[in-house]
This record gives C-alpha cells, structure tokens and sequence, in this order.
C-alpha cells in the first residue's frame, strides 16, 4: 500500500526540538546560541507552508523525526556529527530520521557557482573521514547514493543563493538534508514509494516553484537517473552536465 500525503502528516510528535542536535548535549540546550534558533525557526516556517512540496520532510519535522547539526561548514563539526548520525541509525526506531546540517549564514555568499562548491566541499570533506568505502563508488552509475559509515543518504542542497526554485530556500545560510535511503519506501511493505506520491510531489514543486521540475530529477535505480545531479540543482532547468564533483575514493 503506498503512503498517502495525509498519512504522512499525521501522528504530530512533542519531543522538544533541542533535544535532537547532535552537536550539543540536551542539558546544554537552554544556552543555544541566538543564530542556531533563529536558522531553526527560519526552517520550520517554511516547511510548516501548507503548499511546501515535500510532504516527507514536513512529515518528518512534525513527527519529531529529524536531528540537526549547526555550523556544518566546519569540517570537524560535520564528520562528528555524520558520526553520531549513522550510529543513532543503527537503533530501528530512528532508521528513518533525516539529518539537517546548518550552515552559518554567510552575507558574502551571493554566487550560486560559490554555493555550489561550498556543497561539494563539505560532502567531500565527509567522504575523506570515513573508513567504509562507497558501494558502488562511481557516481555515474544509477544506484550510486552518497554514504557515510556504509549508510546510504540522498542529500538535498539548499541555499540562499536560489532565486527561482523556492523549494531549495529553507533559510539564510545553506541547509544540507541527508535523508536515508529507506526514507523512500514503504515502511510495511518495504517497496520503494509509488509512482503516484512522486507524481504528486512534482505537481507540489511545480506549483510551489511556479516553474517546470528541473529535466534530471528521475528515480533511485532507473538506468539513466544519476543521483548526484539532484543534490543541488541549478537555478533554472539547464541539465546538470560533465562528471560529478564528488571525487570517489
């Protein structure tokens, strides 16, 4: 049975938000630095938007399903809390929590080129401290997926520097989400989510972006789908072209 949007926005969870940032102890939650809150509460008002795309992510963030890390440009910062992250996964009542990465915001950043090396920066960086190789480790191939401790995550990039595609614009400095890999399947049936829910998803982007979906969005496993062309899309709909700039070891 595939998972319906109003299924996905139920069962709204209480657990305080402070308690799941992986980059600071819950008892040290009530001296949270003012930018940390304020790049939460920018987040969570623009997925609490009734018309925001992604049902999953609002779904997640209501059910108390997300952790978070801040100053995730720090390169130290983003391997300890990837870390804590992957193992926190190991335990089956957290496997389908998502992990959202805060950058600090940056006024200089003004150039969606610099935005997008600044991403492939701190994935790369990533990659260097893990001890586990990618399977596979060609971006090129379709099941190619970014991993981290043998954990598959599809990671979406955003950031301040969109100007058209409102639906990678969660705050004023740039967001990475690595959802999970069993995120995209049914949780009884273990079959990957229907071709109905992407489609209504798109419809969402489509209607929320007020441009077309951009042409390499495609599906996990289909022969010409490559995964890393929709981490972090251009601003208009040019198709991603050339090799990943992900380096594989």
């Amino acid at each position: 049975m595939a998972i319906s949007p109003e299924a996905e926005k139920s069962k709204v969870i209480s657990t305080p938000w402070t308690a799941r940032i992986l980059n600071v102890e819950a008892s040290n939650s009530a001296d949270l630095p003012a930018g940390w809150r304020d790049a939460y509460r920018s987040y969570r008002e623009t997925l609490d938007r009734p018309d925001y795309p992604c049902f999953f992510g609002q779904a997640a963030e209501r059910r108390g399903e997300m952790f978070y890390a801040f100053d995730g440009e720090r390169p130290d910062v983003a391997r300890m809390t990837m870390r804590r992250f992957v193992e926190l996964g190991r335990d089956a009542a957290l496997a389908r929590h998502s992990l959202a990465m805060f950058c600090t915001p940056d006024p200089a950043l003004v150039s969606h080129a610099e935005f997008l090396r600044r991403f492939w920066y701190i994935l790369r960086q990533l990659h260097e401290a893990d001890d586990m190789p990618m399977r596979p480790a060609d971006p090129d191939d379709p099941l190619w997926e970014f991993s981290f401790g043998g954990r598959k995550m599809f990671v979406v990039g955003t950031g301040p520097t969109y100007r058209r595609r409102r639906s990678r614009v969660v705050g004023n400095g740039i967001v990475l989400l690595f959802q999970p890999r069993e995120l995209f399947t049914d949780p009884t049936t273990g079959k990957p989510i229907s071709a109905e829910v992407r489609r209504q998803i798109h419809a969402r982007m489509l209607a929320y972006d007020a441009m077309p979906v951009h042409p390499d969005i495609g599906f996990y496993g289909d022969p010409r789908n490559r995964e890393w062309k929709q981490y972090c899309l251009p601003d208009d709909n040019t198709p991603v072209t050339g090799r990943c700039p992900f380096a594989s070891r």
